[in-house]
Order: C-alpha cells, then structure tokens, then sequence
C-alpha cells in the first residue's frame, strides 16, 4: 500500500473517491492485424510496445509490463529489452494516470487488510480503460497469442498485476509480482492461471512477510498454486528471479512442491 494512502487509513480519512469500475477487461486478441515493427512503437495514453527483431511471424508471446510507483512506461520496458529478444516475445508497457496505478483500498477490515476471502476491499480507477485501450490497439498490430500471454508488474505494480490479472486469466494465462504489497481477489478465479512472486527478504518499502504469508496465502486459500520466491535482497528486481520467473509463466520451468 502506498505509505501515504496508508496513514489516511490510519487516522480515519476516506481514501479518494472513484467511480466504480469493473476490472474485466474487454480487449481480445485479433486473428489478422496490421503489423507490428520491429522496434519501439509508442502507443496511446504513454503506453509503449517493443518487437524484437527476431521474433517469429506467427501468434507471438508477450509481456505486459506494469511500473511501480512514479515509474514511466519506456523507462520500465527498458529493463526488460534484453529478456525480449532472447525470448523473442512483445513487450507492451504500460503507464498509469497518476503517479502510480489507482486500485485504492476503500476501508481496512477488522482483523487486517489481508483476513477475509476476497482480501482487501478495493476499488478499480481510470487505469482499467487505459489498459484495455493499449492491448487493443497491441491486438490491432500483433498477432498475439494470449495462451502465451504474461501480466507482470514491479512493487505497486506488481500488486495491480496481481488484482487485475486475476479478474482476466482469458488474456493472461500468468502473472509474475515482482515485490507486491497486496492483492484483492475477484469472485472467480482460474486455477491454471500461473502465478509467480518474487520479493526480497530485507525488502524496506513493502514487507516480505506480507507476500510471503498474508498474500501468497490468501492465493493458495483461493484455490491458486502461486510460485513463492525468497531473495536475499532489498526493494528490487531481482535478475535470477526475473529470468525464473518469465520461464514459469511461458510453461518452460514445472511449478516446484511447497512455497
């Protein structure tokens, strides 16, 4: 949770109002599209596509990329260019309205944030549109396959990735969280869906012992297999993990027994 929204909590201030907005996004992947360069191509809204030059002519693998907070979309797809053209899978980053992305906590529940079913109660924003905006105009340039489809966000990031993937396991068959502080679960989830968290154990901005217990079980309480992963490390990506981590979601690793 954002530190500032959480001391509004605390001393019983209403977070911001939004209008209610369904997390289901209405986007599809398309059987013909126009065609995609090679490259960067910048989309609407700040949002940012990447094809490598050696990815293949079919329903290509992609990766929709989600900053953490005051985070900018290029800047983020930029840590994630090498991975792309190794994998040769799309990159489409995308950038939030405000400062970082607007799933607000509406109230803490009595017993914590993270002890009912559904997790923290939350609100969805403007950010939903702006999101399915971007992957239909990807759609209408890439023929993407989305049973190869990856939903994966860093810190705020990585908890909006985790809420909003949830609700849309028809586009994206995994997520990856990278150091998440949160999640809220949607009415039904997909038990396929791949899952994988990675968070530092000496993480000082979102602590660890929330994704590793709290988050992670309230995943596994649902009905979901997520992949836990410890790091010796701080508030950070974590280059094995990351690797780790895109190989599961691509089906390339087996999931491992235990969290």
């Amino acid at each position: 949770m954002r530190p500032v929204l959480a001391l509004l909590l605390a001393f019983g201030v209403p977070a911001p109002a939004l209008a209610a907005v369904s997390p289901v996004l209405a986007a599809r992947p398309s059987p013909s599209a126009a065609g995609l360069t090679a490259g960067k191509t910048a989309l609407s809204n700040g949002a940012i596509a990447y094809r490598p030059a050696s990815a293949a002519s079919g329903p290509l693998p992609m990766v929709v990329l989600l900053h953490g907070a005051g985070g900018r979309a290029e800047r983020f797809l930029d840590r994630f260019v090498a991975e792309a053209d190794r994998g040769g899978f799309v990159l489409l980053a995308l950038q939030s309205k405000s400062a970082t992305w607007d799933l607000v906590p509406l109230h803490e529940r009595a017993g914590g944030p993270l002890a009912m079913k559904s997790g923290p109660v939350m609100r969805f924003g403007a950010d939903v549109g702006r999101i399915d905006a971007a992957l239909a105009e990807i759609y209408a340039k890439a023929l993407i396959d989305a049973r190869r489809t990856v939903l994966l966000g860093f810190s705020d990031g990585a908890s909006y990735a985790l809420s909003l993937g949830l609700a849309n396991p028809q586009l994206f068959a995994a997520i990856v969280a990278l150091s998440p502080g949160f999640v809220t679960i949607p009415a039904k989830v997909a038990p396929s869906q791949r899952i994988y968290i990675a968070h530092g154990r000496h993480d000082q901005v979102l602590p660890f012992q929330v994704a590793q217990r709290d988050i992670t079980g309230l995943l596994v309480s649902n009905g979901l297999k997520p992949q836990f992963r410890p790091f010796d490390g701080d508030h950070r990506i974590d280059d094995e993990k990351l690797a780790e981590g895109l190989a599961y979601a691509f089906g390339a690793v087996p999931a491992r027994s235990g969290l």
